[in-house]
């Protein structure tokens, strides 16, 4: 797979580690760089920003001309000085030996600093309006400008006209071709993020049967659990962390969502009925829908039984305010929401309009993705810059790596664009959590790590179990092996071409072991660049540069951006065990209940939206110890975890000991098992369609493995010693990471 790195002037691998420097100044005002004058008829493309979905198959012809789109994003470059500048002080700013540790910024001293001149901005703010866009606004730090027009001055303007389109029997809207821009506009925009209305997926997952077991014999007992607050804290260590009064008392958790709760009185509920809200009785719960440059309309309830984008989205929101509470159980948990516009995500909006108040929130959590292939590069440099801003803010943003496995564009079903990760998660500004899942049972781990009956708080975990990576599918490594002979991983014997000697068909249709899905992982492959096949990691893309941070056992050397960093359990009860969470949204058909008496009756899910709010958590207790907010901690997270591994990993620390793992270990060593998903090839659209296995190794019959190479099994990803693709540096011992030696500023 091609993954040729992001051009370094936008990687942290670039930043230069100046020690002993001063508080810089103001910079000196930039010289502008639109300097001629805007000639319309000559033009420049900007590559890679046509959704895959916008081909004939699809088309039903071109929108409305007087159709309104409202909150378009102009994405803004700054100079090349402007931009290391601004990259250097970023450097200093997570550099503890340099005076400059800490001081973070404001939104508006990014702009007065690092900006475009403030010329250019007024040339492209004349451009639009020449072009009949009314312009709402310029983001303070001078990134983004907001503006509104119809689809026909859309299609005027940047050559990019609007069609209507019908996938999967939705109605979509997207641009047909790439946009283009007049060519002495081209070294300050960069483009518009989004010319489309597909919106990310929330990464949550219901409660599965186990179908681990299937048909042959493989057994988990018929056991299933579900996971509480308590639950938690026994296994991941945060007890001892609450008994030394580090809860998260005085800590703000962001939750970053496109909908409003379903009712306050679920998350009440899940506090009272697992006990924490008697003791911990200081966790606060708000709903904000932040005002800033962007226009950020409350969204209202996403119901599942509802018709707009955010449909069933009070799912995710209800799921990530429940397991931050229970991780950091005295912080106010904040819901932070704005509607989604034709094109952009509101949740994006939401976090914008933050990173401008004088107070940005230290922690924020995302638990949505799509990926980098299908963003297109104009909305990944609009997360990029967005990230940037809250990492120069000193906010930690921690984001779900994707519940797809290795193919981050599967959506939960077969793999067929190949290995892929998500572009919300896979920037050098952002923490990117991964899932597992307990291996105990498959790896036939001796111990007992659940009581057979529940103690107080409904708690029934004994103690840390034993890891592997999270994978529902029929391609996985631990399931064939346990299902055994005759089956295999891949070729015509394998599970996947014999699923209906495991599940019915109709579950087949549903997407059970028939699939990709589990913790994604994989090199960041087309944050920029063009597809040369749309969708794929092909032709002119280009990763994200290896942060400089980004150095540890088992990293490998592919000189991009990797993911995720870290993982929590993450499953919806594959191998028997999920989480349990309050939702009473009444359109949710079965499994969503009034959240009263044993949890058991409640909704149960997996997902690294479950796992990304929890880390979220985990930070904030390190905030409240400390004293401090850390902005991207992955440049803590991996000097710790590179102490606790050194060079070639830490047998103490292998998750696989279970209850015997070592007591001194910050990280837990997930190093067994795979993320690898279920894939078949490609079959393109046209007049004479071509099948092509992309990233995938079929050696007969539909369905092959995710593999990093066509041609030869090499199953992506397995786990390993240190850090993997599967699940990053390991999962968390919680109490250990937050009393571990983070480096305060002199």
């Amino acid at each position: 797979m091609k993954c040729p790195p992001f051009p370094s002037v936008y990687a942290l691998a670039s930043l230069t580690l100046a020690l002993g420097l001063a508080a810089i100044a103001p910079a000196q005002a930039p010289s502008p760089l639109i300097t001629r004058n805007i000639d319309i008829t000559q033009r420049v493309i900007l590559p890679g920003n046509t959704r895959p979905e916008a081909i004939a198959a699809n088309d039903l012809g071109l929108a409305d001309a007087g159709s309104q789109l409202n909150a378009l994003q102009l994405v803004l470059r700054r100079s090349p000085e402007g931009e290391a500048a601004f990259t250097k002080y970023l450097g200093e700013l997570y550099d503890s030996k340099s005076p400059n540790y800490h001081q973070w910024l404001t939104n508006e001293e990014i702009g007065a600093r690092f900006g475009p001149a403030a010329q250019d901005i007024a040339a492209v703010e004349n451009w639009l309006t020449s072009e009949g866009f009314s312009v709402d606004s310029v983001s303070p730090d001078e990134t983004v400008i907001e503006f509104s027009g119809t689809a026909g001055q859309v299609s005027h303007a940047f050559h990019a006209p609007l069609h209507n389109l019908s996938v999967k029997g939705k109605a979509h809207l997207a641009n047909y071709n790439d946009p283009d821009i007049p060519a002495a506009l081209a070294p300050v925009v960069a483009g518009v993020a989004k010319l489309n209305d597909f919106k990310p997926h929330a990464l949550n997952l219901r409660r599965t049967a186990s179908h681990a077991d299937g048909r042959k014999g493989v057994a988990t007992g018929g056991f299933t659990a579900y996971l509480g607050a308590a639950d938690l804290a026994a296994i991941y260590n945060f007890n001892p962390l609450f008994k030394a009064g580090i809860t998260g008392k005085g800590q703000t958790i962001v939750v970053i969502e496109d909908t409003d709760q379903y009712s306050a009185g679920d998350w009440a509920a899940f506090r009272s009925v697992l006990g924490l809200s008697a003791a911990f009785p200081h966790g606060t719960l708000t709903q904000v829908n932040p005002k800033g440059t962007n226009k950020c309309k409350d969204p209202g309830v996403g119901t599942i039984g509802g018709t707009g984008d955010n449909a069933g989205d009070d799912v995710e929101a209800a799921i990530d305010v429940d397991w931050a509470t229970a991780a950091a159980p005295n912080a106010a948990i904040v819901n932070a929401a704005c509607a989604d516009t034709t094109t952009q995500f509101g949740g994006f909006l939401a976090l914008a309009n933050l990173l401008q108040g004088k107070n940005p929130p230290p922690v924020v959590s995302i638990s949505y993705g799509e990926a980098e292939a299908f963003n297109g590069a104009a909305e990944n440099f609009y997360i990029y810059k967005l990230y940037q801003t809250a990492a120069a803010e000193g906010v930690s943003v921690f984001v779900s790596s994707g519940d797809e496995d290795a193919s981050s564009s599967a959506g939960g079903s077969v793999s067929t664009y190949g290995i892929g990760v998500s572009g919300f998660t896979s920037t050098p500004f952002n923490i990117s959590v991964g899932g597992t899942d307990f291996g105990y049972i498959p790896l036939g781990t001796p111990g007992t790590y659940f009581n057979t009956a529940n103690g107080p708080n409904f708690q029934s975990a004994v103690s840390y179990i034993p890891e592997i990576p999270w994978n529902d599918s029929c391609a996985g490594g631990i399931l064939v092996a346990a299902i055994g002979p005759p089956f295999t991983t891949y070729g015509p014997d394998s599970v996947c071409n014999n699923y209906l000697d495991f599940i019915t068909q109709a579950e087949a249709d549903q997407g059970v072991l028939l699939n990709a899905v589990g913790g994604s992982g994989g090199p960041s492959g087309c944050a920029a660049g063009n597809p040369s096949l749309s969708g794929v990691v092909s032709g002119s893309c280009q990763g994200y540069a290896k942060p400089y941070w980004q150095k540890l056992v088992g990293v490998p050397k592919d000189g991009v951006r990797d993911t995720p960093d870290v993982s929590l359990f993450a499953s919806n009860g594959f191998w028997g065990v999920y989480y349990a969470a309050c939702i009473s949204d009444p359109t949710g058909g079965s499994g969503l209940t009034p959240c009263t008496g044993d949890p058991s009756t409640w909704a149960g899910f997996g997902g690294t939206s479950v796992s990304s709010p929890i880390w979220a958590g985990i930070q904030a207790l390190v905030n409240q110890k400390t004293g401090q907010r850390w902005g991207n901690s992955n440049t803590v997270l991996y000097s710790l975890a590179a102490a606790e591994y050194g060079k070639s990993g830490n047998p103490s620390c292998n998750s696989s000991l279970g209850n015997a793992i070592g007591a001194n270990c910050l990280f837990n060593d997930v190093t067994q098992g795979d993320n690898v998903g279920a894939c078949q090839a490609l079959v393109t659209s046209g007049k004479h369609p071509v099948s092509i296995p992309i990233d995938c190794y079929i050696d007969g019959g539909t369905y092959g493995i995710l593999s990093a190479s066509d041609r030869a099994p090499k199953p992506a990803y397995n786990a390993g010693v240190g850090w993997d693709f599967t699940s990053g540096i390991g999962t968390a011992n919680a109490a250990n990471i937050v009393n571990a030696a983070w480096p305060l500023p002199r």
